[in-house]
């Protein structure tokens, strides 16, 4: 029978990102790699102008990759907040949707809010 690593939070078999870290050890297969293949150019001779210019636009494009999965995951934090908002009885509709409003919007919206 297969050994499974403890979970006391019970979230591994829900959310697959929690799982052992399979993605850290190939990411760091590949980093070696790129070390190596660079290090490999430049023991062959290669030109250091190119391989600067290669790794610039990777590292270029690499961030690219990066700031596009930060922005889906807000949308989708944000998808489950308003989610929330508009399931909860006595939310105000209007605060679910609220980033896409003006500043002046929302300082309308927080100072409409009734405190107790």
């Amino acid at each position: 029978m297969a050994r499974t690593r403890y979970d006391p939070t019970g979230l591994s078999r829900h959310a697959p990102c929690l799982e052992p870290d399979r993605r850290r050890r190939r990411s760091s297969r590949r980093q070696l790699g790129v070390v190596v293949l660079c290090v490999a150019w430049w023991a062959l001779g290669g030109s250091e102008t190119v391989l600067a210019s290669s790794v610039s636009i990777g590292s270029f494009v690499l961030t690219q990759m990066v700031l596009n999965q930060q922005r889906r995951r807000e949308l989708a934090l944000q998808l489950k907040i308003d989610e929330l908002i508009l399931s909860k009885r006595g939310a105000r509709d209007e605060v679910a949707g609220i980033e896409s409003k003006t500043e002046d919007e929302i300082e309308e919206i927080r100072a409409s809010r009734d405190l107790p």
